[in-house]
């Protein structure tokens, strides 16, 4: 049946208004979040002398030119090399970086990447397992600040050495080896292994009872990290529940930090970064093939 032009005139505003009330419903800014911070309240921030900007691209990426006023700090500065090379470096060493890079343990530090929140997440969890709260990631990264139209500079901040004085690592963060083995071996366990790699590599093996979902799934096409609510429905979707205790593995655990972000800011309370990871698990002589296989198909395409 054909609608008449009235009617047609009726339906499409009507269409309209739906659209604008389904969409202001699904708010995907992070403004007052606890582990992710807009770009647009950078400018505003970098004016209180407490606050901390970590550039933790590549030293060479910094050097062509960087949000004006950022420090330097490569995660890599926080990792060790044993019994795998990236795993999670000692207090002594995470101390004695903080403190060489300016940062106090009351400083409020806010990170950018240009890599999906993957090098930025790290130091992001690296800062939150020895105890420093105030500790966000900047939402799209370099591409975020520069679209904000913030001013970048070639020019090095001069820094005055800190005491950086770290707690000791939160093992609740942390899932090891033994850990990871107990729970993939237990078939009543309720812990769920989440591998972020990409579908190839999780083809050529994967921690039994692991399921795949890729960390690029965790953004949307622009770049910009998916909502607290989009985050959340896709990994229910995925079988997981908030109160789940959920480990998350990659390479070697770089990956699987922005996906900590997300979870953690979309409610889900008990989340655990196997940082040994593929690395370290493939290394040994430990099943490397996963009995069941979950995705979720076009699960990052949302924009």
């Amino acid at each position: 049946m054909k609608l008449g032009k009235h009617k047609r005139g009726i339906l499409v505003p009507l269409v309209i208004v739906f659209v604008l009330l389904f969409t202001s419903c699904n708010n995907t800014s992070y403004k007052g979040s606890n582990n992710i911070v807009e770009p647009s309240e950078i400018a505003d921030a970098m004016k209180d002398n407490n606050i901390i900007v970590i550039d933790a691209r590549t030293q060479e990426d910094y050097n062509k030119g960087h949000l004006k006023g950022a420090i330097s700090l490569n995660p890599s500065e926080l990792t060790v090399s044993e019994p795998v090379k990236g795993m999670l470096a000692p207090k002594e060493q995470v101390e004695k970086v903080l403190s060489e890079k300016g940062i106090s343990n009351d400083s409020t530090v806010y990170i950018y990447d240009n890599s999906g929140g993957v090098y930025s997440g790290r130091v992001w969890w690296v800062l939150k397992v020895y105890g420093h709260s105030n500790v966000k990631v900047i939402n799209n990264g370099q591409k975020g600040l520069e679209l904000a139209k913030l001013e970048m500079s070639l020019d090095v901040p001069n820094v005055s050495p800190t005491n950086y004085k770290a707690k000791d690592a939160n093992d609740e963060m942390i899932a090891t080896k033994d850990y990871v083995q107990k729970v993939a071996e237990d078939e009543n366990s309720r812990e769920k292994i989440i591998d972020v790699r990409s579908r190839a590599e999780y083809d050529e093996g994967a921690i039994p009872k692991a399921i795949l979902y890729p960390h690029t799934k965790n953004l949307y096409s622009d770049g910009t990290f998916k909502s607290a609510r989009d985050t959340y429905l896709f990994y229910h979707d995925l079988g997981l529940k908030k109160d789940d205790t959920i480990i998350l593995y990659c390479k070697s655990s770089f990956r699987a930090t922005q996906a900590a972000i997300v979870l953690d800011q979309a409610g889900f309370e008990n989340v655990k970064i196997y940082d040994g990871a593929w690395l370290e698990w493939s290394a040994g002589d430990m099943p490397t093939k996963p009995k069941e296989e979950k995705t979720v198909p076009n699960a990052g395409d949302a924009s």
